[in-house]
């Protein structure tokens, strides 16, 4: 439900950490939340031979929106986070990270890996089964403990403690497996990505609320989206047109400063062509909880 006022101003409780620690999710329920897929040698994950954009789906997933892959190479290929999951992740040490495949092909082994690339570091954790064929899927909660990783591929030597946490602390790339067929070609579905915290890191609600707004609101040329946060927390700020078509990424999952921030939007689209008049949804998602507000965008 939106709700309209003059300034546009919508308030929205959230459960975040007051130390800005907090579960990380990407659901998909309006697009491909800046997800992509690596192709990448399997005996060496750090090269990579190309990047894909991945295909999203409204329905269909677990539950609803999800990504595919469909995959007509004979390269390893795995979907790769976007920023919102990478960086310092040292909170998330002895929690999980979680997420759900499904895929066309199940005969194949080799790339069944979960990889994470940090610190001049590749350690990976091999998935214990396969994932099923579409439509249902599979839901996978990955230990993020150094006992269940090892080092470059499933058949390394297991990680030391001290190398996984230097890992989590810098982060570069979190990839999960977008092949599983030994047959070239095959799609590969992949939905509700979750790094949760440990049990006993888990976040309490602070007594600070979320705001968003936009003024002016009607505008031409130009509209500033201003949102506060009680605490710093990764931002993804998207713009959508009335049938829910992404047209615009303002913020792709980077930290939004504690207290006041502002973006500007000028009714232009990521390839910077002029929108047409009408009404517009912008889009907060701010870790596991999403919200969105209207704006009108008159010529």
């Amino acid at each position: 439900m939106f709700r309209i006022s003059s300034p546009l101003l919508l308030i929205v409780l959230l459960a975040i950490a007051a130390d800005s620690r907090a579960n990380l999710y990407s659901g998909f329920g309006d697009d491909d939340e800046g997800w992509i897929v690596r192709d990448l040698n399997c005996n060496n994950s750090n090269q990579v031979y190309a990047t894909h954009a991945v295909a999203w789906t409204a329905v269909g997933g677990d539950p609803a929106g999800h990504v595919t892959h469909h995959d007509v190479t004979n390269y390893c290929s795995y979907f790769s986070a976007p920023a919102a999951f990478l960086g310092d992740r040292s909170a998330y040490a002895g929690g999980t990270l979680e997420f759900s495949l499904n895929s066309t092909e199940r005969d194949w082994q080799n790339s069944d890996t979960v990889v994470l690339i940090g610190a001049g570091l590749v350690v990976c954790h091999e998935l214990p089964e396969l994932p099923p064929m579409p439509p249902s899927w599979r839901h996978y909660a990955v230990p993020l403990d150094a006992g269940e990783f090892t080092y470059n591929n499933a058949a390394g030597a297991a990680v030391a403690p001290a190398d996984f946490a230097a890992v989590l602390a810098d982060l570069d790339f979190l990839m999960l497996p977008a092949e599983f067929g030994s047959e070239i070609e095959e799609t590969v579905g992949l939905d509700s990505v979750a790094m949760r915290l440990p049990a006993t890191a888990t976040p309490a609600v602070p007594d600070g609320a979320f705001t968003l707004a936009a003024s002016p609101n009607p505008f031409n040329p130009a509209t500033r989206i201003a949102f506060s946060l009680p605490e710093s927390a990764p931002v993804r700020l998207t713009v959508h047109d009335a049938a829910g078509r992404l047209v615009a990424v303002l913020r792709d999952g980077q930290p939004g400063d504690a207290g006041d921030n502002e973006v500007t939007w000028r009714g232009v689209d990521d390839r910077g062509r002029a929108l047409p008049a009408g009404v517009y949804l912008v889009r907060m998602c701010v870790l596991e909880m999403t919200e969105s507000i209207r704006i009108l965008l008159v010529r």
